[in-house]
């Protein structure tokens, strides 16, 4: 039972961790991902690292914190963009090109993507539950199938491109809706190909 004392005691624990990950983010932009320290996070935030730790027990689990917390606002926009008309394949490449461009026009996500973080980012990309709910929800919500046994696969090379054209993108817009169309759709909605 909560003590009349210490009623806040959530509402403090998440307020503090949404403040640390918003110093994260503001350090990501200035310094790059790969070289922000959880010393440089404590002292910005004005914590003790000791404190920093008691929230985030170590840099892995600040890093995949932002990935988590950033997957799902990327998400609500594609849930928006992809809407419920059209064929499946026209609003996959609108919700992969919605996530894209999320990332791309933000600075610290962009920052993840340099060539310093683009290992780093595959991996917590691949690693990541909120991300990996999201690939599979659009897929699934595409176009579902009774019996879709490789739709986490499919999930995961989709995530791969994804973080492969964030790293190396096409040369413009156009060209990479034509990959997309061409070489994504295919494999990861293989029932509902581009028309």
């Amino acid at each position: 039972m909560t003590s009349p004392t210490d009623w806040l005691a959530a509402d403090r624990a998440d307020l503090a961790a949404t403040r640390i990950l918003d110093t994260a983010e503001s350090l990501f932009v200035t310094r790059g991902v790969a070289s922000v320290t959880m010393r440089d996070v404590a002292d910005a935030v004005g914590c003790s690292r000791a404190t920093l730790y008691r929230y985030f027990p170590g840099r892995d689990r600040l890093l995949a914190a932002y990935v988590e917390r950033t997957a799902t606002i990327i998400g609500a926009d594609i849930a928006t963009s992809i809407g419920e008309l059209g064929p499946p394949a026209d609003r996959l490449v609108s919700a992969i090109e919605t996530a894209l461009s999320g990332v791309r026009r933000n600075p610290a996500l962009s920052a993840w993507f340099d060539a310093e973080m683009a290992g780093t980012s595959t991996q917590l990309a691949l690693l990541s539950p909120a991300i990996d709910a999201l690939a599979t929800g659009i897929l699934a919500r595409l176009a579902p199938e009774p019996a879709d046994t490789d739709l986490a696969d499919r999930a995961g090379w989709l995530v791969r491109v994804m973080v492969s054209l964030l790293a190396a993108p096409a040369p413009d817009a156009g060209t990479e809706r034509d990959l997309l169309t061409r070489f994504v759709v295919p494999v990861v909605l293989p029932s509902h190909p581009p028309a």
